[in-house]
């Protein structure tokens, strides 16, 4: 079973996205005119916006569930003026017999290879499948130290992250336990869901424990260019600034 497997009926509605990320990358993809791999591609949040904005694109996801989710998602939209083909697979080791001229990975979805080598490995796969030339598109979180300060290294109590309503006046609770691990640059977290019914039974209730890496500049950088990659740009968010040391988001703009 997928990581994400158990959290596919609820992640939409836990995890809408960043700022302007769906808008910078629906628009890349849309100036491009390209066929766009998207990597980590979930349930289509992004990869269904691409598609209804014209684009021909291939979903990538490891998680069965999640890719189901996104297929309803697909046919409940209907007829759309692009495509979307969906495959199973890992994006630190996939093999599609083709080249894309645009390859994206939103939504910090480098940050679940925990390694140095799965990181390398994850590259240099996406660096095979771009076409001479093209363009690989990925955001990941600047780690500030300020922002790692707030987390301490056992575990804590459960923090209620956010109440989520329902139809049918149900809602989803969000409880979350977040650690880390320094020397290893990992962030360890500890989610539960728990739905609730009008009259506050509990109808559902699912947990599911992860662990994120955060990847500095300098490391970034030269991974990128260990994996045949040349930096383009590094923005600091989705509306055109560059990357500052103060910045919450690294967007890296890497060609082949």
């Amino acid at each position: 079973m997928a990581e994400f497997d158990p959290w596919a009926f609820c992640y939409d509605v836990l995890h809408p996205g960043l700022p302007g990320e769906a808008e910078f990358y629906v628009t890349t993809a849309v100036e491009r005119g390209a066929d766009t791999l998207e990597l980590g591609c979930g349930t289509g949040r992004i990869a269904i916006a691409m598609a209804m904005s014209g684009v021909r694109v291939a979903g990538l996801d490891l998680s069965g569930e999640m890719l189901a989710v996104c297929a309803e998602k697909l046919a409940a939209v209907g007829p759309v003026s692009g495509s979307l083909d969906l495959v199973l697979g890992d994006m630190r080791r996939f093999r599609l017999g083709r080249r894309f001229p645009l390859i994206v990975m939103p939504y910090r979805t480098l940050m679940h290879c925990l390694t140095p080598g799965e990181i390398r490995d994850c590259l240099r796969c996406a660096r095979e499948h771009l076409e001479p030339g093209g363009e690989f598109i990925l955001n990941v979180w600047a780690a500030r130290p300020s922002a790692l300060s707030r987390y301490g290294t056992t575990p804590g109590a459960f923090v209620l992250e956010g109440k989520h309503p329902l139809p049918e006046r149900q809602r989803l609770e969000h409880w979350i336990q977040v650690w880390r691990d320094g020397g290893k640059r990992l962030l360890h977290e500890r989610h539960r869901v728990i739905e609730k019914g009008p009259r506050c039974g509990i109808r559902h209730e699912a947990e599911m424990t992860l662990s994120r890496r955060w990847i500095t500049h300098a490391e970034m950088n030269r991974l990128a260019k260990e994996a045949g990659f040349k930096v383009n740009a590094v923005l600091g968010d989705f509306y055109g600034a560059p990357y500052q040391r103060q910045s919450d988001e690294m967007i890296w703009r890497l060609r082949a």
